[in-house]
Parts: structure tokens; C-alpha cells; sequence
């Protein structure tokens, strides 16, 4: 039915278009005097219509049979009167819609005048574009891509005043302060004009005094000149701009940028019940001190464009023709001190504001083997190989018969090659002996100096806490949808993302009512004599309509937003996205379905050793307590959102190893910044008449809504620059079909994933062109593919606006369900947007049951009896392979053995790699010695494997 509907609407559509066009083409005096008479022309013939009024005249009598057949069910359930009454009503309102479409298109195809004809076609077209037919293909922004670089040119330059930062940053412009001399700070001392205040010591949402906290500081001994060198010599510096992380999850994570670093150093000082604060200013900075600071780059053009993307105002001073000093604007920390006589040595009643910069500071780099020269790819003889043996129509743009088998032989040589390389150098070689390291110049004092390291160009300001205009902030917003576009707001949270940082999140849904409860309860099977459940007698379709639910979203383990009830199946509209000093809102859209269960990661700068071990800790607590029985005060994030969440901080956690290795070997600087992504459940809405009458449980989705890097080239070479964007995207894209299947695959049960270079490298396979699509082959390209016409829509809306598409002829087959995947690059900065069927930036998971079991499972535990008893079996098979794999990355982070792990992932992926990125570059045009470049590039970046 739902199939039925959506073709009628198009044709519909396409037809109300055709007349309007020859009714437009006619106009005149004359034909307006005939159509008034009655005589005018008469209507455009139609049997397409006439087909699609008979099926739907068969099918009638099998909905209503069908409905029918559900109250009977529901009867023989015993379900309450209250489910029995909402049936009843949603299948009025069915009835009603299917009568009124009949009658209307029945009006269509009578003999009739042009112009009747367009007015009837005019009202049905007007009842069908209202009723949902199918779940909406997510379409993205080609000017917002989701994957890439911050523009450089978006930050703005650094305040010249105190008065423009004050502004800038709803800053205090005057200081409010009190004198006082003590190191410990009562009541009765606070009030003295320039010295402490009582804020100088509390707690904030950036500096809190936690455990964590207090412990460090203890370990310092209170000491105030030991609390600034531990920080100073331990945390690395990251070069972004504004509060993110906030001081616990730097201690924990060990980087941080200038904010985070100076709340770190202020909460361990406050700890101490040494009085602190944050001074702003614009400074100026030695260029060569701000090139080792930044990552060792070897220009000022390259710091200054890893600044911008930062979000850093600043710019170079020139004198006698080259850059000599950086301008920007920087955060650091002022403690009252016991300054005299000791500077600080001996702190014991405070007399001084001294200034502490604990983020800005020096690195000693080693070089590391150069595999890239040392050991260099064979690409001249893999390119003949491609010349020799695949098509190229250079002319259209598309590629066929890729020699798969021989690029995965190359990359096998090459790997063994690499490692003959190392075992010959030096059999025990760390990751750093191979890839070069670097390490903070450390800095022992028995005492504190009396000034900044750098000149300061405008006045201080300073505060005792930051203000909201300084934090970074992460939204999610749930919307009704009508026609695309969001409604009525059903649920908000906009927190700092200090608040959120290492936490999970989670958008979930829980049964409305005890009747919905019950309801659920009833669609599973009553286990056997054993009090077991047979997997292969869940139902994989519900009938949503009748299944009301709450909507959660969950920081952690605690709900912090509800929805009013929605019923399963019914698709809205989410907004997310990051707020970003100066820059403002950057966020994405999505189409949700009620029911789904949305696991939610943010990826700050990095994950956190301690974030993947709480993580794994967590998941095998509730293994052992499924194994023991032991079923008090589970909850749904215990059951199933562990095991989602694990799967996509799994993911940034491997991409972020990975970028750590291989941008070493490709000479790249970078960072991550802000990102996020989500791992779900998957549910298919089958539409009746704008009624999700069915919903179709099956498979497990990822999709990376935003991964941000700040990245340079050492000598700021845009093209290696460029190179490294688009190996990197497509190494992710393949890192997001081999991540889910590795966690989620068992002996007994493999799960099967498909990305956009999965779904390339596939179509590659089975002898597909691949296309690379650009405004100037466009009107060839698109006539010879063969995908849905939304997505048809959205890859030319993406090449009028200059962006590169590259795709296959025609869907997959892939494991019973129809894939396909595309890929649209920014060809200047290699940002792209790597996409599956639904629109999804990321990967489908088809793994048979569990993802059923999951869907079931967050409602199951709810109900208790038998749903719990299938909850708690059933997923408890899963939890051992996920907690393995979480216990992996936390035991590899920060350690040598991150190398053979990261890598492992990293050469399956590169097979993928090569074929999309190679596909496009060929189907481009390249010739032979830019597509030995090409190679050479991507290769270069996985060398370090």
C-alpha cells in the first residue's frame, strides 16, 4: 500500500505539471472564450491514473480486512479498552482518507475539459503532498559539509582594545577586587579594594572543586609553584579558542587548549584555597615560538591558518618583509601569591597577583624513520595495472573494472614491506621510533617569575569566572515535522559543553502509558518450558499507529527532556550542532522516528583513556550482573544505549588513533576539533494515508553528523593539504562500516556493514561505472544513473554549487536490502559529506536479530516478566563481544600497542580507500603522473602502519 501511494503521488505530481505546462502554452482570447464555453481542449489521456485507481479499488477490501484482523487480535489479547478505542480510531480516520482519495482520482479520469481535468488533478494533488508516504531522505546543505576543515577566514582578527574585548566577550571592563594579605581566606577578609574575592575561590562550571580535583591538588602538596609546573609540564596544548572541555575532563584527557588549560590550573589553585582568576588580553608572540607551540610547522603561513581554523583571532606582524610576531588573543591565570620575598617559593600569606601561563610553552621534536622516503610505494606499477586493465572514458567521467584483487595484493606487499623495513632497523621500535615524537619542554623552578613570557598589546581583563559568551555549547532540538519542516518544538537542551563533556547522550523512547506497556508486551513470544525465548519469533513489524511513546533525551543516565506521547513510527526533525565563540551556531538536521534509540557522542579534542575505561567498566558490570540474574535497578542506557554509545566513541576514539599515526607520516599538524555522531537503532515507516501504520525493525545505522579537524600541512602545501582531506574522508567513511561490524560480529552471528566506500568499492566489484560528477559532464552522468530521485535532486543540487559527487550506476543487493552510497566533495578543501541510502553521513549495519532485540529491549525491561527475561537473555550475548572491544581501545590508549590495533583497522580500510578515491581522481582525468601523486599521497598517510 505505502509503495502504491508514493508512486501515485509522484505521478500525480508530474501530471498536474504536464497540463498546467499546455493549458500555460494555450492561452489566449480565443481559447479563454472556448474554455468558458465549454469547448476548450480536451484532457491530456491518463491510463496511468486508471491503472493506479484499479489497484487501489483491489487493495481496499484487503485493508479493511486487515484492520479488521487487528481488532480481532487485540480482542483475543485482552489488551485494554483504551487500545481497542485508539484503534478504532485511527481506522475511521484510514477509512475516511482512502474513500476520499478514490473519489478524487476516480474525478480525474473521467472524460472531461483540460481545464476540469487541472482542477482535479489540482485538488488530489493538494490531499496527497499532505500525506507522508515514506521515511524522507535526509538532505544536506553542499555549503555545510559535514566533514572537513574550519574556515581560517571566519575568525576575526584580535581585539586592538580592551574595551572591543570586553565587548567582544561581555567581559567586566574594570576590576572588582578586594587587598587582603592571607593564604587563608575567611569572611572577614574579603573587602579590600584590589585584592581577592570570595568568587576568586568558588567553584564554577569550568573549575569546579571535584575529587578528582582535590586529590590532584593534595598530590601537589597545596604547593602553588608545584600546582603551576605540574600543569604547565603535563597538559599539551591544543590550538582552539573558548571553554570546551573544562578542567576535570583536561586532567583526565592530559590536552587542552588555552581556557581549558587556565581552568584546570585555576580549580587545582582554588583547591589549595589559593585565590584565582582568569586574565584576558590580545599579546603578541615570537613567530618561531608560535610555529613549535602550535605542532612544529615550518611557516608562519601554516600557524597562522592552523590559528584561524581554531577559531583564534590572530595575525602576523610583518617587519622587513616576513612575519616576526604573532597578534592574538589568549586566556591566562593570575594567583595571589606570597610574592615577597620568596616568589612564591614559600607560600604563606598571599601579598600579589602573579601571572601564570601554564598553556603556552615550548616542545622538544624527534624524527622518526621516514618510512615515506625510506620505503616508498610502487605507484607507477599499480597505475599501469589500473591503465591495462580498467575502463576509463576520461570524456564522461566514470571508471569500470577497477583490478580490485590487485590493488589488495599491492597493499599486502607493501605492508610487508614496511614491517621488513622496521624489523630490520629496530625489531623492538616504539611508535615513536617510527613516527618521531614530541614532548613538552619541562620547566623546573623553585620559584614563580613576575611577568608574562610574551608582550602584552592591549589592557588586562580579568574575571573570576568565564562568561556564557566565552563557552563552546552543544544543542539538541526535536521538532514536529510537516512536509520537511520542523513545527512545534517537542523537546530542547542547550548545554555548555563543559557540562556534557565524556558523557553519553541519548534520545530514547519509553512506553506512554501501563496500556502501552502492555500492548508492547503482548507482539513477544511466551518463552518455552525452559523459560527461554526463540529469537526467530520476534515480530520485526509493528503496527506503530497504535503504539504511543514518551520521548527521553538522557545526559548520561539522567533524562533531562521529555516529549508529550508520539505514536511509533511518526518521523520529526532534530537540530544539532555546536555554538562557538564569535563564530556562532554551526548545526545539522535529521529526520528521527519515534522508537529509535539514538546513541550520542561528542568527540571534544579527543577521547580520554578514563571516558573508554568508565565505559568498559560499565559494560562488564552489567554483563556479570546478567549473567548472575541479578536485575535490580537496570536501566535502558544499561541494556542497550552502552552498547550503541561504545560503538560510535569507538569509532572517534580508532579515527583519532589513526590520525595520530598517519599525519605524522604525511607531514600533516593536526587537532581534532568539536565533533559529534550517533550509532541507532532502525525503524522503517510503512505509511498509510499519513498514518504510520507498520514499522519495520531491522539493522543498526551510524551517522557522523560533524567531524572537524584542524589540520595544516607543515609548509602549508594546499595541495598535500588537499591530498590528505580526501584520504582522510575516506578512510573514515570505511572506518564506519568496519567499526559496527568488528564490535557487533560474534562466531555465531556476523554482522555486515556497508558504507559510501563500501558500497563504491561493491559496485566496483559487480562491474558498475563509477562516476565522478562534476558541472561539466553532468548532463551526460546523471541520464546513466539510476538512484531515487530524491537523491537524484540533492547530487545536482550539489554540482550546480561546484562540488564533486562521485557514485555507482545502480543500488545494491546487499544482504537483502537495497544500499547505494555517494560521495560530494568540496574540491578546493577535500571537505565532503559521505553518504548511504538514507541519507545517512555514515553506515547500515545488517546484523540478523540483534538489532530487534535492541529495539525490543529498551521497551522490555520496562514491562518486567517475560520482557525482562527477553531483554536480559538476548542481550547479554551481545555485551561480551562490545565490552572486548571497548577494553582494547582503552587498554590501547596513550600506550605503544595503539600502533598494531589502529593499523589493523587502518589497511582493511585503505583497500576501500583506494577504490573510491582512485575511482573519482581517474574517472577525473588524471594523467598517469598526477595519478602516481595521488597514490603516493594516500599511501603516505597510511605508511606509518
Amino acid at each position: 500500500m505505502h509503495q502504491v501511494l508514493a508512486n501515485l503521488q509522484n505521478h500525480i505530481r508530474t501530471q498536474t505539471a504536464e497540463v498546467t505546462k499546455k493549458i500555460t502554452a494555450g492561452r489566449g482570447v480565443i481559447s479563454s472564450v472556448l474554455n468558458f464555453m465549454g469547448l476548450g481542449d480536451d484532457a491530456l489521456a491518463d491510463d496511468a491514473s486508471m491503472r493506479f485507481l484499479q489497484r487501489l479499488q483491489s487493495f481496499q477490501q484487503d485493508a479493511l480486512d486487515s484492520l479488521q484482523q487487528e481488532t480481532q487480535m487485540l480482542q483475543q489479547r485482552n489488551l485494554p479498552a483504551a487500545i481497542l478505542e485508539r484503534q478504532q480510531a485511527v481506522k475511521n480516520q484510514l477509512i475516511a482518507q482512502y474513500t476520499d482519495v478514490l473519489n478524487k482520482l476516480s474525478a480525474v479520469v473521467e472524460d472531461q475539459s483540460l481545464v476540469d481535468q487541472q482542477q482535479k488533478l489540482d485538488a488530489l494533488n493538494s490531499l496527497l503532498k499532505n500525506l507522508k508516504t515514506r521515511k524522507s531522505h535526509e538532505v544536506l546543505d553542499p555549503d555545510n559539509l559535514p566533514w572537513g576543515t574550519p574556515d581560517p577566514e571566519l575568525t576575526p582578527e584580535p581585539a586592538q582594545s580592551a574595551g572591543l574585548l570586553s565587548q567582544r566577550y561581555d567581559l567586566p571592563l574594570f576590576e572588582q577586587g578586594v587587598q587582603l594579605a592571607s593564604n587563608i581566606i575567611t569572611p572577614d577578609m574579603l573587602g579590600n579594594p584590589g585584592g581577592p574575592t570570595q568568587a576568586d575561590l568558588d567553584a564554577t562550571l569550568d573549575a569546579p572543586l571535584s575529587e578528582i580535583i582535590r586529590a590532584k591538588a593534595t598530590e601537589l602538596n597545596h604547593d602553588p609553584v608545584a600546582i603551576y609546573q605540574w600543569v604547565r609540564n603535563h597538559i599539551e596544548f591544543i590550538p582552539s579558542y573558548g571553554s570546551i572541555q573544562g578542567a576535570e575532563y583536561t586532567l583526565r584527557y592530559g590536552k587542552g587548549n588555552a581556557f581549558d588549560t587556565a581552568s584546570l590550573l585555576i580549580a587545582l589553585l582554588r583547591a589549595a584555597n589559593i585565590p584565582a582568576r582568569y586574565a584576558f588580553g590580545t599579546v603578541r608572540m615570537p613567530v618561531d615560538t608560535v610555529k613549535n607551540w602550535v605542532g612544529n610547522v615550518q611557516s608562519a603561513s601554516a600557524a597562522g591558518n592552523l590559528l584561524g581554523q581554531g577559531g583564534i583571532p590572530a595575525k602576523g606582524l610583518v617587519s622587513g618583509g616576513q612575519v616576526q610576531l604573532f597578534e592574538l588573543e589568549h586566556v591566562w591565570v593570575e594567583a595571589w601569591i606570597d610574592y615577597l620575598p620568596s616568589r612564591g617559593a614559600k607560600h604563606s600569606v598571599g601579598d600579589s597577583w602573579i601571572p601564570m601561563d601554564a598553556s603556552y610553552k615550548q616542545y622538544e621534536y624527534q624524527d622518526g624513520m621516514g618510512l615515506d622516503q625510506a620505503v616508498p610505494f610502487d605507484a607507477q606499477t599499480l597505475v599501469d595495472n589500473i591503465q591495462q586493465n580498467a575502463t576509463v572514458n576520461e570524456d564522461e567521467g566514470w571508471v569500470q573494472g577497477l583490478p580490485q584483487q590487485d590493488i589488495e595484493q599491492a597493499l599486502n606487499t607493501y605492508q610487508q614491506q614496511l614491517e621488513h623495513y622496521i624489523n630490520n632497523q629496530n625489531p623492538d621500535a616504539t611508535v615513536g621510533d617510527v613516527l618521531g615524537t614530541s614532548s613538552i619542554k619541562t620547566v623546573i623552578r623553585e620559584s614563580l617569575a613576575a611577568s608574562l613570557p610574551y608582550e602584552l598589546s592591549t589592557r588586562k581583563l580579568v574575571a573570576s569566572s568565564l562568561t556564557d559568551a566565552q563557552r563552546w555549547k552543544f544543542k539538541y532540538e526535536l521538532s514536529g515535522s510537516y512536509n520537511g519542516q520542523p513545527t512545534n518544538t517537542l523537546l530542547s537542551i542547550n548545554e555548555p559543553t563543559v557540562k556534557l563533556a565524556g558523557k553519553a547522550l541519548s534520545l530514547s523512547y519509553t512506553p506512554a502509558s501501563e496500556d502501552d506497556e502492555q500492548l508492547i508486551l503482548s507482539f513477544l513470544p511466551e518463552p518455552d518450558d525452559n523459560g527461554e525465548i526463540d529469537p526467530a519469533a520476534i515480530p520485526d513489524t509493528l503496527p506503530g499507529y497504535l503504539i504511543h511513546l514518551n520521548g527521553e533525551f538522557a545526559i548520561g543516565d539522567t533524562v533531562v527532556a521529555t516529549t508529550d506521547e508520539l505514536s511509533m513510527g511518526t518521523e520529526l526533525i532534530s537540530e544539532s550542532g555546536f555554538w562557538e565563540p564569535v563564530r556562532g551556531w554551526q548545526t545539522s538536521r535529521n529526520q528521527p522516528v519515534v522508537g529509535e534509540y539514538r546513541a550520542i557522542a561528542l568527540d571534544l579534542h579527543g577521547i580520554s583513556q578514563a571516558q573508554a575505561e568508565t565505559l568498559k567498566d560499565n559494560l562488564e558490570v552489567t554483563q556479570q550482573n546478567l549473567e548472575s540474574e541479578t536485575y535490580t535497578d537496570f536501566t535502558k542506557q544499561d541494556l542497550v544505549g552502552d552498547l550503541l554509545y561504545s560503538t560510535i566513541l569507538s569509532y572517534f576514539a580508532l579515527n583519532n588513533l589513526q590520525d595520530t599515526l598517519q599525519s605524522k607520516s604525511a607531514n600533516i599538524i593536526g587537532y581534532r576539533a568539536p565533533s559529534y555522531g550517533l550509532f541507532k537503532t532502525n525503524i522503517v515507516p510503512q505509511y498509510w494515508f499519513g498514518v504510520p501504520r507498520n514499522v519495520q525493525l531491522g539493522g543498526l545505522t551510524m551517522d557522523v553528523d560533524r567531524v572537524s579537524n584542524l589540520q595544516v600541512e607543515t609548509s602549508n602545501n594546499s595541495d598535500n593539504w588537499l591530498a590528505y582531506n580526501r584520504a582522510q574522508g575516506a578512510r573514515m567513511s570505511a572506518m564506519e562500516h568496519l567499526v559496527p561490524e568488528q564490535m557487533f560480529t560474534t562466531a555465531d552471528n556476523p554482522a555486515y556493514g556497508i558504507s559510501a566506500v563500501k558500497a563504491i568499492q561493491l559496485a566496483t566489484a559487480e562491474g558498475q561505472k563509477i562516476w565522478t560528477i562534476t558541472q561539466a559532464n553532468i548532463d551526460i552522468a546523471l541520464p546513466n544513473i539510476n538512484l531515487p530521485d530524491d537523491v537524484m535532486t540533492e547530487i545536482r543540487h550539489a554540482i550546480r554549487t561546484g562540488k564533486e559527487v562521485t557514485t555507482h550506476e545502480k543500488p545494491l543487493d546487499f544482504y537483502g536490502s537495497s544500499q547505494f552510497g555517494y560521495i560530494i566533495l568540496d574540491p578546493q578543501t577535500g571537505a565532503g559529506a559521505y553518504k548511504i541510502g538514507g541519507g545517512e553521513n555514515g553506515a547500515f549495519l545488517v546484523i540478523f536479530g540483534l538489532s530487534i532485540l535492541l529495539i525490543f529491549g529498551v521497551f522490555a525491561f520496562v514491562t518486567g516478566g517475560v520482557g525482562a527475561l527477553f531483554a536480559f537473555a538476548l542481550i547479554n550475548s551481545a555485551l561480551a563481544n562490545i565490552a572486548a572491544g571497548v577494553a582494547l581501545i582503552a587498554k590501547s590508549l596513550g600506550q605503544d600497542g595503539l600502533a598494531y590495533f589502529a593499523c589493523s583497522f587502518a589497511f582493511v580500510a585503505l583497500s576501500a580507500v583506494l577504490s573510491a578515491v582512485l575511482a573519482a581522481f581517474t574517472a577525473l582525468g588524471a594523467v598517469a603522473s598526477g595519478l602516481v601523486s595521488e597514490i603516493a599521497s594516500i599511501l603516505s598517510i597510511f605508511s606509518g602502519c
